[in-house]
């Protein structure tokens, strides 16, 4: 039966204790980002990867939710010192410092890392080019903004994008966003603002509303679980947001224009199964739209926009477009 736990430290503690009992083969752990699962974005998606495992490859997995980046290294060592998992799965960006002190002490376990780079012998690190899905946001946002003929829509031709942190990939994912939008037309004016957490919705929908009140009508929120403040901005005020990393469109389904996926789920099955199969291949694997690791839902889009965009999908991935890295370069 699969194992579904959410350990406290005391609790992993004790049963780490009896880590002499024998294991079923294809046991795996995970360690979620801070912001934990009910996200419903990105936490959410890898535990939807590890579900499918469970069903389809037969696994066992247990898994943790910490509170904050300093309990990383913490559980990744005692989920290590344990000696019980095939694969340790490591969700975010910010464990990567964490993983690559724990990984180093032991050699001999095989570890995933999602969105980040640890580059130790025994870590497979998964990354993906986070301009492109910007890219996709900003062509959809700029497409949109120009319509007459949706009282979402405003004459402002004004679109933004919250980011949940400054870092490398959200800032990709803004300069995306920003190239793509200049990408359908020079007139649209991009905004673009951060909330400094993965889990504060209150700020996002603040940063949101504030967009609103100065001629956005679809703003992006690329934030994590505040992803869903920008989402009920969106609600409250009558305009439009785009969901990310799941499709959020549940959450308020007349004001969710689109969600800009990343299949973290597939990545999380594609880890699992390569251990499995003896294929665990340590290093970094890069992952874009045309692996189908990024992409996006059709959700409220009109026809003539989906269109346009399977040919700036297909312009992508024949690397006939350019998309800047920098948000200074994107400017």
């Amino acid at each position: 039966m699969m194992k579904k736990l959410i350990i406290s430290f005391l609790l992993l503690t004790v049963v780490f204790a009896f880590s002499g009992i024998t294991q079923a083969e294809g046991n795996i752990a995970i360690v979620y980002a801070t912001g934990g699962l009910g996200d419903q974005s990105f936490n959410d998606a890898a535990h939807r990867g590890l579900n499918r495992a469970a069903d389809e490859l037969g696994i066992e997995f247990n898994y943790i939710e910490p509170n904050s980046v300093s309990e990383y290294e913490s559980y990744l060592r005692q989920f290590s010192a344990s000696g019980n998992y095939d694969l340790i799965i490591s969700i975010g960006f910010d464990q990567a410092d964490a993983l690559a002190s724990v990984s180093a002490q032991f050699p001999e376990q095989k570890y995933a890392l999602v969105d980040a780079v640890v580059e130790n012998d025994n870590v497979a690190s998964y990354v993906y080019e986070e301009k492109e899905r910007g890219f996709l946001m900003g062509a959809i946002s700029a497409m949109m903004t120009t319509k007459d003929d949706d009282e979402k829509i405003n004459s402002d031709k004004v679109v933004g994008v919250i980011g949940g942190m400054k870092i490398p990939l959200i800032d990709a994912n803004i300069a995306g966003f920003i190239a793509g939008a200049k990408y359908i037309s020079s007139a649209i004016d991009v905004r673009h603002s951060y909330v400094g957490d993965w889990a504060d919705p209150a700020t996002a929908k603040e940063l949101t509303i504030s967009m609103y009140e100065n001629g956005a009508d679809i703003v992006w929120g690329a934030a994590g679980r505040s992803g869903l403040g920008v989402i009920n901005a969106a609600k409250e005020n009558d305009f439009y947001a785009i969901g990310a990393d799941s499709d959020q469109g549940h959450v308020a389904p007349e004001h969710v224009l689109t969600n800009g996926m990343k299949f973290v789920d597939n990545t999380v099955y594609l880890a699992v199964e390569q251990v499995l199969n003896d294929k665990f291949e340590p290093g970094i694997h890069n992952l874009g739209i045309e692996d189908e690791a990024l992409g996006f839902t059709e959700s409220l889009l009109p026809a003539d926009v989906l269109q346009r965009m399977e040919a700036v999908k297909a312009n992508i991935i024949e690397d006939k477009i350019d998309i800047p890295e920098t948000i200074e370069e994107a400017e």
